[in-house]
């Protein structure tokens, strides 16, 4: 499944690389832009432009988060349409900024006090901050994906969000390195391949497919109930079959000139 997944995201990426770079550049065009107008501001003037200027790009981050859930379905999206998901999108995208903010505090403030006690009960619950930092920060890896693709209410998706960490743990510490191999290429392309819209495409992508799980082991709950089984062999090859499918093979030449396939 995952050799699967690297290979759509691939495709899905190089489909859709034009508005995925055109989305890319709007975020980069966001921070330099505030970046350089905040430079000609005093300090007490610029904090709550920046503050707003954050919020308004994680914002367009979490309307970009809907059209990538749409490529990942194999659908085609008018750009329009992404900045038409603003006003569904507002109110997730400001809580989720507050939680990070929280975690930000969690990571900068409480476990170097804990750590710099120099006693046990310090590194003890210096520790365990640590660890629950990247409980959920693993766990937020699927927070824009389950919200895009379920719908559900801010509380709802936070709380599927571990549900899904801790029934796909080794998945979900893939995927966080994963994107961390995306966040190094961005890098040397200034954030515009694969970018933020390019990680987004490649979280949708994969938590489509691992909605696939949960549809079959709903269908075949009693027959697991009966077997006794607590898990289950998923047959992965059998529930992509259909995206397999869809993707078709991709030949080099597709990629370069895909009007002469």
């Amino acid at each position: 499944m995952i050799l699967f997944l690297l290979k759509k995201n691939f495709c899905d990426g190089w489909d859709n690389l034009l508005t995925l770079i055109g989305y890319n550049f709007v975020l980069l065009a966001l921070v330099g832009g505030g970046y350089f107008f905040l430079a000609k501001l005093p300090p007490y003037a610029g904090i709550p432009i920046a503050v707003v200027l954050l919020l308004a790009l994680i914002i367009m981050v979490f309307a970009i988060n809907q059209t990538t859930a749409k490529y990942a379905d194999f659908k085609s999206v008018p750009i329009k349409d992404t900045f038409l998901e603003i006003p569904n999108v507002w109110k997730d995208a400001l809580l989720f900024a507050g939680l990070i903010v929280i975690l930000v505090l969690i990571a900068l403030k409480c476990i170097p006090f804990y750590f710099k006690m120099n006693n046990m009960l310090g590194l003890f619950l210096a520790s365990v901050m640590f660890w629950f930092v990247v409980t959920v920060v693993l766990a937020l890896q699927w927070f824009m994906p389950i919200q895009a693709q379920l719908g559900n209410k801010f509380r709802k998706t936070f709380k599927k969000c571990f549900i899904i960490l801790f029934d796909n743990m080794g998945f979900s510490i893939f995927m966080f390195f994963y994107t961390l191999i995306l966040a190094a290429i961005s890098y040397f392309t200034i954030t515009l391949v694969p970018g933020v819209s390019g990680i987004l495409l490649s979280y949708n992508n994969a938590f489509r497919l691992r909605l696939y799980k949960y549809d079959w082991l709903e269908e075949h709950a009693e027959e697991l109930k009966e077997q006794g089984k607590k898990r289950a062999h998923i047959p992965w090859g059998e529930l992509i079959a259909d995206d397999r499918e869809t993707l078709g093979p991709r030949s080099l030449k597709s990629f370069i000139f895909p009007w002469k396939d």
